[in-house]
């Protein structure tokens, strides 16, 4: 029988104490990041990841909506929809749903929803990798999504002069 290093939990990944250092260590990066944001910026990284956010918070998106909800930015009825849509197995259409009302909401709520993605990240995987590509792009991620943008306009006018 192998034995079993004091603190470990036989290799089934960071121990309580470890993923708590984990947690505390990791979000500060990113949280600077969102917290140079002011209100239009947070609303372009929506817009700019929205098919990824669709996706990745199908995986989150009931605690997603509670955190929205505890924080008085859905209502009671809301939050209900949102999660009778998941347990449905609709997950994709309760994700879209959930994007929507947010976009609707307004800045707080968006504001909201990207501490939440911070809070949540180790838990959605999907999540986590387009935290860690906003991270990546430092302080001026909107340099990146500026240039993304200028390249599928000009990836269209390509099209438009190969017909």
């Amino acid at each position: 029988m192998a034995q079993v290093e004091e603190g470990s939990n036989n290799g089934e990944g960071p121990t309580p104490s470890k993923k708590m250092k984990m947690d505390a260590d990791t979000p500060s990066a990113i949280t600077e990041v969102l917290k140079k944001c002011d209100d239009y910026r947070l609303f372009q990284l929506i817009k700019f990841y929205w098919d990824r956010l669709e996706q990745a918070m199908e995986g989150g998106v009931e605690g997603l909506s509670l955190m929205l909800k505890d924080s008085d930015n859905f209502s009671g009825q809301e939050y209900q929809k949102i999660t009778e849509l998941a347990e449905k197995k609709n997950k994709a259409d309760s994700s879209k749903l959930l994007l929507n009302l947010v976009m609707g909401k307004g800045s707080r709520a968006r504001r909201v929803m990207w501490e939440s993605f911070v809070k949540m990240r180790h838990g959605v995987p999907k999540l986590d990798k387009i935290l860690k590509v906003i991270q990546e792009l430092g302080s001026d991620p909107f340099g990146y999504m500026d240039i993304a943008h200028d390249l599928s306009e000009l990836s269209s006018h390509l099209k438009d002069v190969q017909q």
